[in-house]
């Protein structure tokens, strides 16, 4: 089992469409990449711990590869908006993908790369590339938040 972390605009729509990637065997929302140490969900909307709403996956690499889950996260989000995500703003909505050794980094290059020539929004990918930080898990209201309570979304 491997795991790879990736910030994809708000975490509760990124998770609900990893984890129906075949390969995926579990995900978990949170935080990372910033400065403030166990921030709380409150907190890191309001941009002042430099965080971003985080997706922690856990897959099969005998069944998905890490570059197939980079081509994953460019189909579930638009990287293309700066902090940004529907009606959501602001730096909790970054959109990153974190590595863990130069092969991930090179990875998600190319992936972004290939984003940028072929993608349906015509603009460039505003995807950061950074190392793994420290992820902190999000409070368990906000874990699987869409499935708990998908009776308010349909």
């Amino acid at each position: 089992m491997k795991e790879m972390y990736l910030a994809a605009g708000s975490f509760w729509e990124a998770q609900l469409s990893l984890d129906a990637v075949h390969g995926v065997l579990a995900t978990f929302v949170g935080y990372m990449g910033g400065f403030a140490p166990n921030p709380t969900y409150k907190q890191v909307l309001s941009g002042k711990t430099g965080h971003a709403q985080t997706v922690k996956v856990l897959y099969d690499e005998d069944v998905i590869s890490y570059a197939d889950l980079t081509n994953c996260f460019f189909e579930i989000h638009n990287p293309t908006a700066l902090n940004n995500h529907g009606q959501s703003d602001g730096s909790a909505f970054n959109s990153i993908l974190f590595y863990q050794d130069e092969k991930e980094r090179e990875i998600a290059q190319k992936a972004k790369a290939l984003f940028n020539l072929y993608n349906r929004y015509h603009q460039v990918a505003l995807t950061q590339i950074k190392p793994v930080d420290i992820f902190y898990p999000a409070e368990e209201v906000h874990q699987h938040f869409i499935e708990k309570r998908w009776h308010l979304f349909c």
